[in-house]
């Protein structure tokens, strides 16, 4: 397929690579944009931005719509014509077929900052820090309409990556892919101005998978009869820019990040498991099965560092009322925010 004349580019959703399309395109490309977003994408703070996405649109001068279903959204209809692409960002809504039908075919595209098939759902880089996973891709697919094509549509140019060694958190994974998926799409843009053909490739869904949403305040807690090596993954995959793992401390609950693993000094029976056997300037670290922890953050509920106040002997906990709690827990998404 082609896109033979491009003269406006309507935007859906929110995410870090919106905000960053939407400042490389208001200087470089010759389209009038429009944003089509939700009330819980524009107060979010952009990972590696202390910006919401509201203040970025607003410094770009960029036309904004707040919207609670798309699909049900009379001003939508005025910003489309036969020479509208219109492209979402981690949209919210999933676009009904009467809506698709209001582009050109082809013309209303998703862009996935994700190795699809896999990893569909959400909450994408910290399953993938669960799962020791540094595969990175970034798709544009066409949209196709409906619940049951959600995500399944035809990939029409997609790349590739490898996250660095010293990408542990969600952050890192967020500040390397950013400047990849931009790349992905500027070349898409020359591409368009090239007059290139794009070939449909469609999605291998042998090897789909789907993982949940989550809620870093009800699922983020450490079970400390994991391996030090699981429980160091957990840590990491709540850790900036979310709020940390939780734990207790003295029957105060409590944040940790910055988590590195180390070889273990003893063989840790479980029972040592949560326990600070050393501390220096910059660490404490805990016994768990199989390693040390060094954790260099132990954030209080007003977000204050306590972690040089801890003393030795101390011990980390998590109730398992609270671990029950968070494994029974579907975290569920609208336009306005957490639904429960």
């Amino acid at each position: 397929m082609k896109f033979k004349t491009i003269d406006n580019v309507v935007l859906f959703g929110g995410s870090r690579i919106l905000a960053d399309f939407v400042v490389f395109a208001k200087k470089h490309l010759p389209f009038r944009l429009t944003v089509f977003t939700s009330k819980r994408h524009l107060g979010e703070i952009v990972p590696g931005s202390r910006k919401t996405l509201q203040q970025i649109l607003k410094a770009n001068r960029v036309t904004v719509y707040e919207s609670a279903d798309i699909n049900h959204d009379k001003r939508l209809k005025q910003f489309v014509n036969p020479a509208t692409l219109g492209m979402a960002f981690g949209a919210v809504w999933i676009f009904e077929k009467k809506t698709v039908k209001l582009f050109r075919p082809g013309h209303l595209l998703d862009f996935m900052g994700i190795d699809l098939p896999r990893y569909r759902g959400g909450a994408h880089y910290t399953w993938q820090i669960l799962h020791g996973n540094r595969q990175g891709a970034a798709n544009l697919q066409i949209i196709r309409g409906g619940k049951e094509s959600f995500h399944r549509g035809e990939i029409i140019k997609r790349q590739e990556f490898v996250l660095p060694q010293r990408a542990m958190r969600p952050i890192d994974y967020f500040d390397f892919m950013a400047g990849k998926e931009l790349e992905l799409l500027k070349e898409f843009f020359r591409d368009i101005k090239l007059n290139k053909t794009f070939k449909l490739v469609r999605l291998e869904e042998s090897q789909s998978s789907y993982y949940p949403f989550l809620s870093t305040q009800a699922q983020g807690y450490i079970n400390w009869g994991w391996t030090g090596e699981q429980i160091c993954r957990f840590i990491n995959a709540f850790d900036e820019p979310y709020a940390g793992a939780a734990t207790y401390l003295e029957n105060e609950r409590v944040y940790l990040k910055g988590c590195r693993y180390r070889k273990p000094q003893e063989d840790y029976h479980p029972f040592t498991s949560g326990v600070v056997v050393r501390k220096d300037k910059s660490a404490i670290y805990i016994a768990s099965v199989g390693g040390l922890l060094e954790i260099s953050e132990v954030l209080n509920e007003k977000g204050k560092n306590v972690r040089e106040s801890i003393e030795l002997g101390s011990r980390f906990y998590t109730s398992h009322g609270k671990l029950d709690e968070g494994m029974g827990f579907r975290a569920v998404y609208n336009a306005g925010g957490l639904k429960k």
